[in-house]
């Protein structure tokens, strides 16, 4: 079943769950369901062909991702990131992606490296506000390989905790990116490219915080004037109820 561009149908047993938690998850990313809308078992259930228990353990998992937050005598609502929280996000992944961009330098092979200028060159090809998505869907995949390179586990796990969330970030910020902004973020990870192929470490970790710091001043931008718009329909709303 498709409804507002999701596929709603889970396929069958072995991983049902993570099925599940994937289809919710993608229906979250592509804005399906707003930032403070509660999320009713029932409905989730009717729409994927799953049972409440797999719907229940599917949204405890994205509460985990922190995709969901879980309200008193509410249930799950979908997380309304706030820009201290985006800001947040954001420090840690600097310090981390930072990081991780040395050690790629230092272990990535040079096949690896040849493969991470193809998924860059992938990820431009979508960088337009209608294949948001799917664009976020590809600088996921670039991350993914530098992160391979990088040969950290335990660095990998600590970037999963960030994952949804940055995932989100990325795809709500592409989708009201002008043009030149979006040209200048990929001129950004092309440096960032160079850097890596010329070996050189100090300058591939000072690009990749640059680069994330610069994604963390728009998105924190974004989310502040989103919570003043929202305060001032609600004050709209407030007089006209009054009158």
């Amino acid at each position: 079943m498709m409804e507002d561009g999701v596929s709603w149908s889970v396929g069958e047993p072995a991983t049902l769950r993570q099925q599940t938690v994937a289809t919710l998850r993608e229906a979250l990313l592509n804005d399906v369901f707003k930032p403070g809308e509660q999320l009713v078992e029932r409905k989730l259930a009717d729409l994927t062909g799953v049972s409440r228990t797999s719907i229940r353990e599917a949204l405890s998992q994205l509460e985990a991702e922190g995709l969901l937050t879980r309200v008193p005598g509410k249930g799950m609502v979908v997380t309304q990131l706030t820009e201290d929280e985006a800001l947040r996000i954001y420090e840690a992944r600097a310090i981390l992606e930072s990081a991780i961009a040395r050690l790629f330098v230092q272990r990535a092979t040079d096949d690896e490296i040849k493969e991470l200028a193809e998924r860059i060159a992938e990820s431009e090809a979508t960088n337009v506000p209608e294949r948001a998505r799917l664009h976020a869907e590809k600088l996921d995949a670039v991350s993914d390989l530098i992160m391979d390179g990088a040969r950290n586990e335990i660095m990998r796990q600590m970037a999963s905790i960030l994952r949804a969330r940055v995932t989100y970030l990325r795809t709500v910020t592409s989708r009201v990116a002008s043009v030149e902004r979006r040209s200048k973020t990929m001129v950004l990870l092309r440096g960032i490219l160079e850097a890596f192929q010329a070996r050189d470490a100090d300058l591939a970790e000072r690009l990749t915080r640059d680069y994330v710091e610069r994604s963390a001043a728009f998105a924190t931008m974004m989310l502040r004037d989103a919570g003043m718009n929202e305060g001032r329909l609600s004050d709209k709303e407030e007089m006209e109820s009054q009158k």
